[in-house]
């Protein structure tokens, strides 16, 4: 073996073994400060879903040693402590220096008593992850999604610019195991269609476990769009304190005269406009609408 050969080797195995003391919370804060950007999971969920089964069904509970083993890791440290950083992110586990145990999440999305059940915990535990739930969220349902104005997304609003392909990745495949991903995930795709989720499920966390995730169901309006609405409605002076959302699904009227179909599609509207004097900027909003024939 070369001298090359056997420093590369060292580098691996030092890069395997390193930081085993350190919280999810300490790596997360690395890797936002590295210059290649922030760090993301390291597995998905279908991934989270089979380590967990490695757990025994009826104790729930694992040592920390004997789960490591179960993955193919010699000692619990290295890409073993990725892995326990993943299934926490998606709230999955709770561990102490031991031992890893099911949390009533887990629990659902394994053994759930209905598919239905179990379909519901998945969506939890993808929303449960934040950095995948701010993509679902400002992702529109039932229309395409371009895979480049995503990529941007990630980049700019997740500060993650390294590995964006394998966010992405890890990103449909989850929604694809969690039901909220229409067909199947495509790594060649241009587009993608995501499902919309309930307005709030139930998520596991809190001591009472009656804490709540909330979707959204508003999806933030085409860059290119935005302009003619706020001038439709006379606030194009705020465009750049402005955040223009719209629903996916509205009201639909169909007609049928003088041989000829029409299907009318009323989707509401909703903009936040920012300000930091809105009692009296209130009446210059709606003086502005006003001229529009609009009344608030």
């Amino acid at each position: 073996m070369t001298s090359n050969e056997n420093t590369g080797k060292q580098a691996d195995l030092l890069a395997d073994e390193s930081t085993p003391s350190e919280s999810p919370k300490d790596r997360a804060g690395k890797g936002t400060d590295r210059k290649h950007g922030k760090s993301f999971v390291y597995l998905g969920l279908k991934e989270c879903d089979d380590a967990l089964r490695k757990i025994d069904p009826h104790e729930k509970r694992m040592s920390i040693d004997s789960f490591a083993r179960a993955l193919g890791h010699d000692a619990p440290k290295g890409r073993f402590l990725h892995k326990l950083d993943a299934l926490q992110s998606f709230t999955l586990i709770e561990r102490d220096p031991e031992s890893v145990r099911l949390t009533p999440l887990a629990i659902d999305m394994l053994y759930g008593g209905s598919e239905a059940a179990k379909a519901k915990a998945r969506a939890q535990a993808l929303l449960a992850y934040p950095e995948f739930k701010k993509v679902f969220v400002d992702c529109p349902k039932g229309q395409d999604n371009q895979r480049a104005h995503t990529e941007d997304y990630i980049r700019a609003k997740l500060g993650i610019v390294n590995e964006v392909d394998r966010f992405i990745k890890l990103f449909l495949e989850s929604a694809h195991f969690a039901g909220l991903l229409e067909g199947t995930p495509n790594p060649e795709a241009k587009t993608f269609r995501l499902r919309t989720a309930p307005t709030s499920i139930g998520q596991a966390g809190d001591n009472n476990g009656s804490s709540s995730v909330v979707v959204d169901e508003y999806s933030p309006m085409p860059i290119e769009e935005v302009e003619a609405c706020l001038e439709a409605v006379g606030l194009s002076v705020y465009g750049t304190r402005s955040e223009v959302r719209q629903r996916t699904v509205g009201k639909i009227k169909l007609e049928v005269s003088d041989g000829k179909i029409t299907v009318t599609v009323d989707r509401p509207v909703r903009i936040v406009i920012k300000t930091a004097e809105a009692l009296s900027e209130l009446q210059q909003i709606l003086a502005s609408m006003q001229e529009k024939g609009l009344k608030a």
